[in-house]
């Protein structure tokens, strides 16, 4: 007896035919807001585990210069320095969130 292999016999299997070209389907963008109306701004000091929340029923400038003034009057005058984690939204960056920024340098 001499060597043995595996070989295969072209035409011995079984071909499909092509499956008719599908189109995707399609879902509409769920963002979870569940017709939810309002933000929440909040703040947080880790040495403490405070917290302060504010909720506003739109995000404009107004309420965002609003909350950070609540933030100054919240932090003890001892405190030096604060970090703020903030998006790039336009509110964020507006004339009079700059204007409060500089009248509360810290």
């Amino acid at each position: 007896m001499g060597p043995q292999k595996a070989t295969s016999h072209p035409g011995q299997q079984l071909v499909r035919p092509a499956a008719p070209k599908a189109e995707r389907a399609r879902q509409e963008i769920d963002y979870g807001r569940r017709d939810v109306a309002g933000y929440v701004f909040g703040a947080f000091q880790p040495a403490t585990g405070a917290a302060l929340a504010q909720s506003y029923h739109h995000r404009t400038t107004t309420n965002w210069v609003d909350f950070l003034s609540a933030v100054e009057a919240w932090i003890t005058p001892a405190t030096e320095r604060i970090y703020a984690v903030v998006d790039n939204l336009n509110t964020h960056s507006a004339p009079d969130v700059l204007l409060f920024s500089l009248l509360h340098p810290r």
